[in-house]
Parts: structure tokens; sequence; C-alpha cells
């Protein structure tokens, strides 16, 4: 069966011809593996992950992307609802600024993949989240998983159990040119199970 990972981008060694042909369908998210994920990374700005496939990978021949994402670390603060307790407090979190799929998988049941009958993006969102846990719990601590989600995402977000931030996060002025921006969090403690898709559906 083929087996999925993965890998940091700027590591990947992937030539320009197979990162032209990611096509999640939203040209913003296609340019920016192809013209800006490197340098942002290089410059703090935000790491990119690709899933690929595990041995295209280990033997550098790397042919498809199925899909990406960028990470950056952030801070949620928030006041206590106590009138008498006026400081600033905050919880240390990742937000993923991109996700994406090929448009050949949206909407698609992985019947390969999952006996379940889950679509390709639940299964590669699960196999991200799963790498974020696993990333808090041994590279850099962190407590929440935060995101902006636009129309096309936010039904997969709250079936992993996201909630909308929207009281601590002010939006962006500027809707995403799919839809209005939602933002959404998700308190690792409290979620495993929908972190290892082990909640029922």
């Amino acid at each position: 069966m083929q087996e999925f990972v993965y890998t940091e981008l700027a590591r990947a060694k992937i030539s320009q011809n197979v990162l032209r042909k990611f096509n999640c369908g939203h040209s913003d998210f296609n340019d920016y593996l192809v013209e800006d994920a490197v340098d942002k990374s290089a410059d703090g700005m935000g790491v990119t992950y690709v899933l690929v496939d595990k041995a295209e990978c280990e033997n550098g021949t790397i042919s498809t992307i199925f899909a990406f994402a960028t990470i950056q670390a952030m801070s949620l603060h928030y006041y206590l609802d106590e009138p008498s307790d006026t400081k600033l407090y905050s919880i240390p979190c990742v937000e993923i600024k991109y996700f994406a799929i090929p448009k050949r998988f949206q909407k698609v049941n992985a019947w390969s993949l999952d006996a379940t009958g889950k679509y390709y993006s639940t299964i590669f969102f699960e196999w991200l989240l799963e790498e974020l846990y696993r990333i808090s719990t041994s590279v850099i601590g962190f407590q929440m998983i935060f995101l902006r989600a636009n129309e096309n995402g936010e039904a997969l977000y709250r079936r992993k159990k996201f909630i909308d931030a929207s009281a601590y996060i002010i939006p962006y002025e500027q809707d995403d040119a799919l839809g209005k921006c939602t933002p959404m969090c998700l308190l690792i403690g409290d979620n495993i199970e929908n972190i290892f898709g082990l909640e029922s559906y």
C-alpha cells in the first residue's frame, strides 16, 4: 500500500515542474507554493510542508504533491472574564497559514486509503494534525492550532472540532477571493481523538 509523509519543502528538492503541476483551484495558493514558500521559510515567515509519497521522498524522486501546508508560530491573547483581573494572558499556538490539496482530490472519497470513506481532504488534514501534534510534543511546545478558514475549508475544520475564534482574532480586512475567512482554533489537549481521526463519523 502506498505510504505518505509530510516533509519540509526546502529540503525536499522538488523540481519546479512538480511544483507547477500542483493545482488546488486557487491561484494565490498555487503561486505561493511555486514562487514564495521557500523564501518565506528562510525569512522565518512560515515553514511549508508537502505531503508526498514516502518512497519517492526517500529516493529523491518526488513526482507529485498531494497536499501542502504552511505553518507559523503565534500566540492567542485574551483577558479573563473577571473585572478585577486586567492582565493579558496568552496561549502558545501554531497557525496553519495555508492548507491545500489538488482539485482532483477535493470532495472525493478516499476508499483506497480508508475504509470509512472519508474524503481525501479529511485524511490529508488529519495527517497534518498528527504531524503538528508530534511537533508540539517533541520540537516546540504549543497548545492550540489556529487557522483562518475560507468557505471551501470551513466544513472540514468544523468536522475536526475547530471552533470560531472571531472573539480573539480580528478577521482580515479584505476577504479571501473565495469568500469570507473565519478565524478558527483547536485546543490540542481537549481534542486528541479528533487529531488522530478516532472520532465517530
